[in-house]
């Protein structure tokens, strides 16, 4: 099962649209109102597959966590309960698209080192796992000992212990 079918897998009921004029740098938005009860998810079209994958998870992180109107967390006027909830939405997303069961698995199954197979067998693009990496590191620490392995974030690295 790809990486997409299993992110919208549970959620049979949702929309899912892509917008050729949303702007590339906002990458996806999540709506819920009353046309559309269990929510309605547009991805920018000009984005590539692997690209959709990382902010398709950080809208059902949305879809999951956030209450409200939060798009003004990144307006002049900083409002701190959006920006939590952005932040919240964003790591579930994380979980929901590279737990940390999935880097053993890439590693087991020998994708690891070069980090273009790495993305390519994970089916993400290299600036959203870069930013996975980097919150779980800002999470864990340096490294984190997690069923029977290793996985240090900095330099990026497994080992069984």
């Amino acid at each position: 099962m790809q990486l997409r079918e299993r992110l919208l897998d549970p959620y049979p009921n949702m929309v899912i649209e892509y917008d050729e004029d949303m702007p590339v740098k906002m990458g996806g938005l999540y709506e819920r109102y009353f046309e559309y009860p269990n929510g309605i998810i547009t991805l920018a079209d000009r984005l590539n597959y692997y690209m959709q994958n990382g902010h398709l998870a950080e809208e059902i992180g949305h879809h999951e966590t956030s209450y409200g109107d939060i798009t003004n967390a990144y307006r002049r006027q900083y409002n701190v309960d959006a920006a939590r909830q952005e932040l919240r939405a964003r790591r579930y997303g994380h979980k929901l698209i590279l737990p940390l069961e999935r880097l053993i698995k890439c590693y087991e199954h020998g994708h690891w080192g070069d980090i273009y197979e790495m993305c390519l067998c994970l089916e993400i693009d290299r600036s959203h796992f870069k930013n996975i990496i980097d919150d779980y590191k800002s999470k864990f620490g340096q490294y984190v000992k997690y069923d029977g392995y290793r996985i240090q974030f900095e330099p990026l690295k497994i080992e069984e212990y």
